[in-house]
């Protein structure tokens, strides 16, 4: 009787602790997916910001023109003042005597070069007044331009502002919760022992129980920025030829290029901070070169989930590669551009 309650109070326990483990496993996971969807707003946002910018740069160079030709066909006014002086003041007959003094042909050709003149003036009035009107719409479509980039801009902040509030409360459940304790441990042991890339991936490679039902893996680009070296292209390094780089404009993050678990976020050898993403299809993904790392071995993540920084100021580049089963493939080939 007394080891019936045992084993029942010890299945009561395990089963409090599993509840317990996956109520905490929901809640962080609940937590990622609104890190990701946070993350891929401020995407959207800043691709938005970019090209409100544009707007404005054009317009401002529109401005510019506008301004230009209005200052340049002020020289017409001058004149249209010298033609209706000399309109005003000098009197038919001494216009007559004037053109009496001339040949004919110079009279005549004197009468058609002044019709000319006189339509050009015209015209260029006539564009000058239209060139106060455009000047007028593209000054309030600048107007309304900044607002739109003073607005989307603030609220750019707040996202950024919820995002690290976010990845700052992933940061302290995955404390208190790691979905694969042992990926933290191969991750010290091989660390010392690796003596390059290949040997390092090998090393932290996940044990598999049993071969799960293939699902389809979709990929993003782990940072939305200039690729400054594409795959293959440096063929005098072996290391860098094998993925792709790319150079940031701006301060960002680093986000996973698809769902799977983290085997490697530590330093390594030339590399700086490195992280190795495994998925159950059998990719692994490198990236190297970032600022700081913000996630750890052993941790779950989601495609678009922020693991990183990179520095501008630093001028960080980071390094993207992508294997299939222990081949490397162009990573361009596998992703979706968001």
């Amino acid at each position: 009787m007394k080891f019936l309650i045992i084993s029942f109070l010890v299945m009561l326990s395990q089963f409090s602790e599993t509840h317990s483990k996956s109520k905490l496993e929901k809640k962080l996971n609940d937590l990622k997916k609104q890190t990701v969807e946070l993350h891929n707003n401020i995407i959207s946002n800043n691709k938005e910001l970019k090209i409100i910018k544009l707007d404005i740069d054009r317009n401002r160079q529109k401005q510019i023109i506008y301004l230009r030709y209005i200052k340049d066909k002020e020289v017409l006014g001058k004149r249209l003042f010298f033609l209706l002086q000399e309109r005003l003041y000098v009197s038919e007959i001494s216009r007559l005597l004037k053109g009496m003094q001339n040949s004919s042909n110079y009279f005549v050709s004197k009468q058609i070069i002044r019709g000319f003149f006189f339509n050009q003036v015209k015209v260029g009035i006539d564009n000058y007044f239209q060139s106060f009107e455009n000047l007028k719409v593209v000054n309030q479509d600048l107007e309304n331009k900044l607002y739109s980039y003073k607005e989307k801009k603030k609220k750019l902040n707040t996202e950024l502002q919820n995002l690290e509030k976010k990845i700052l409360q992933v940061s302290l459940l995955q404390k208190k919760f790691i979905a694969n304790p042992e990926a933290k441990k191969r991750e010290k042991k091989v660390k010392k022992s690796a003596k390059n890339i290949n040997e390092l991936v090998k090393g932290v490679k996940v044990p598999k129980l049993k071969k799960k039902k293939s699902i389809t893996t979709r990929f993003q680009m782990p940072l939305q920025a200039s690729i400054v070296s594409e795959f293959g292209q440096n063929k005098a390094d072996k290391i860098f030829k094998n993925g792709v780089i790319f150079e940031v404009s701006e301060d960002s993050f680093v986000a996973s290029p698809f769902d799977g678990i983290i085997v490697f976020a530590n330093k390594f050898k030339s590399y700086g901070n490195l992280v190795i993403i495994e998925n159950d299809n059998g990719y692994f993904c490198i990236l190297a070169g970032m600022d700081n790392i913000i996630i750890s071995s052993g941790n779950k993540v989601f495609k678009g989930e922020p693991i990183a920084r990179i520095s501008k100021k630093l001028k960080n580049k980071l390094y993207f590669e992508l294997r299939k089963n222990g081949k490397i493939i162009n990573p361009k080939s596998k992703v979706e551009i968001l």
